[in-house]
């Protein structure tokens, strides 16, 4: 029996997430066909829709670079991230059961977030 796949966001990611799509209907009611927050929505869908076909779609971030305070934030040392357009990243986790699996999708932000983070520097 194939597990069923769900993709949900945090209360954090879904504000962010409801917040882009707005930006993007008003750009599109202005004419604008093409910015980088339409850019950012359609690489976010993408991800979505290949989480529901593989959750273990993007990148595993291995234990040892997640800090005890980003294992804090998250709730969880289990992480992912998908690389999205313009340098922007989609972390997530994987929860399951006997029944279904949840991609939950924890946050996106821009590279340099990421980089603060996860306490990345610049060489």
């Amino acid at each position: 029996m194939d597990k069923e796949v769900w993709v949900e966001f945090s209360e954090e990611a879904d504000s962010s997430y409801q917040e882009l799509q707005k930006k993007v209907i008003e750009e599109k009611v202005q004419g604008i066909e093409n910015s980088q927050n339409i850019q950012l929505l359609k690489s976010i869908e993408r991800a979505k829709n290949n989480l529901k076909i593989d959750p273990q779609f993007g990148i595993h971030i291995p234990r040892k670079v997640i800090s005890k305070t980003v294992s804090a934030r998250y709730g969880t040392d289990r992480l992912w991230k998908i690389d999205l357009v313009g340098y922007w990243r989609l972390i997530y986790t994987i929860i399951g059961d006997e029944i279904k699996i949840i991609s939950f999708v924890l946050e996106f932000m821009n590279h340099k977030s990421y980089d603060k983070v996860f306490g990345y520097r610049k060489k």
